[in-house]
């Protein structure tokens, strides 16, 4: 490895500390402004949110950190050619690879996963899992995870052998029918396997969301309740799928914490992203960006190749080994690339905002909703303005309430 490429990942990870140290600073000034501003706001939901942030500090670390030690370690190479051993094909290859790797990552990942998604959810009550049920919906996601991409791995890395210089072009531009398939059977086919969900559309709440569904023009969506209360006590809904798999769902805790004009708040809100065309832009957008995101990777991941010098182990992309490579530089370019995406996606909440209050005339049911929303799941008002610009894919609390205060 050159001394550049050693200065370049050396800078990088001197720069994602400062980070790191920049916005748990900022966090922890906002903290101190809310507990005046706010002085109702319970001792556990800051508790809560710097238990949060420890995580989220040693998260952003291994996500570089990990894909780099399978390259430097050489680990990576190792587990190619084990995967490529005795002859076998690409297809073969990857499949070996993908779940050899997966399994390793899964075991780096699972202590801050479960101190995260489990221990903290229990201390705050946040959570109604058994550790039973944990580990169920943990190694359903890794199952279907790990299949998916081991059986179409070969595809992208048959592309890079094949064009070296144009494989990006090509595989961004598969991006878009790709989110399309996934945004269609992802609601019919994936989501069922991990909750059961119930039609509600006979029930009296059912007929009241068909007439904001009717009102809205679009009707023909399906209306579902989801048993999130055996995983959690927070509350959720959101709008899915398109043509024939487009449906509203509701966690039936939220249907139990909400009184009915609030569980029609939330309802408009989602009808509002479908009437926004948002799941269609997301699309869209989502697959031009993949064409700029795959350009980025082909050149950065070359040039890391090149300055490499063999310490990796291998010294062509299409070699299987290079997929923390791929990975890292992925995570690299995503990660300055979150400003953009969460700015676009605040803007969408805030069209979704406008169609909810324009559905249901009743500001005060989405204030109150907004409220017991963020009170529920111990969540702060605001956060410091870096943490949102960087993170928040909605408007903060605060934000929300001020524009459903003073909407006319």
């Amino acid at each position: 490895m050159d001394k550049r490429l050693s200065w370049t990942i050396g800078l990088f990870f001197v720069f994602l500390i400062f980070f790191i140290v920049f916005i748990l600073v900022s966090e922890y000034k906002n903290m101190d402004r809310l507990k005046i501003e706010y002085p109702d706001i319970p001792k556990e939901a800051y508790d809560y949110r710097k238990s949060n942030l420890k995580v989220w500090a040693i998260n952003l670390l291994l996500k570089f950190l990990v894909p780099l030690l399978f390259l430097m370690t050489g680990l990576s190479n190792k587990i190619g050619i084990f995967a490529s051993s005795k002859g076998r094909n690409l297809f073969l290859t990857g499949i070996i690879y993908v779940v050899l790797f997966s399994i390793i990552d899964l075991f780096i990942s699972l202590p801050t996963g479960f101190y995260s998604s489990f221990v903290l959810k229990h201390r705050y009550n946040l959570s109604n899992q058994t550790i039973y049920r944990w580990l169920e919906v943990l190694l359903k996601s890794f199952i279907i995870n790990t299949a998916a991409l081991s059986l179409t791995i070969w595809f992208p890395y048959y592309l890079i052998y094949k064009s070296p210089n144009k494989w990006w072009l090509y595989l961004g531009m598969i991006t878009i029918p790709v989110i399309l398939f996934i945004t269609f059977i992802s609601p019919m086919y994936i989501d069922p396997i991990f909750n059961k969900y119930t039609s509600i559309e006979d029930e009296e709440l059912g007929q009241e969301i068909k007439q904001l569904l009717r009102k809205a023009g679009i009707e023909d969506a399906d209306i579902y309740k989801v048993d999130k209360s055996r995983d959690t006590n927070e509350m959720n809904a959101y709008m899915t799928g398109i043509f024939g798999s487009k449906r509203i769902v509701l966690w039936d805790t939220t249907i139990e914490k909400l009184d009915r004009e609030e569980v029609l708040s939330v309802t408009a809100h989602e009808i509002g992203h479908y009437i926004k065309g948002h799941i269609w832009k997301g699309i869209i957008l989502g697959g031009i960006g993949s064409i700029l995101l795959m350009y980025l990777v082909y050149r950065t991941s070359n040039w890391i190749l090149l300055r490499s010098n063999g310490s990796f182990g291998f010294d062509r992309l299409y070699n299987i080994a290079s997929f923390p490579l791929i990975l890292l530089v992925l995570n690299f370019y995503i990660f300055f690339a979150n400003p953009i995406i969460n700015a676009t996606s605040r803007y969408m909440e805030r069209e979704a905002d406008k169609i909810e209050i324009q559905l249901t005339k009743n500001k005060e049911a989405a204030i109150s909703t907004i409220s017991k929303l963020y009170e529920e799941s111990l969540s702060i008002p605001r956060s410091s303005n870096i943490f949102k610009i960087w993170y928040h894919s909605h408007p903060t609390a605060e934000e929300r309430i001020e524009f459903f205060s003073n909407y006319d």
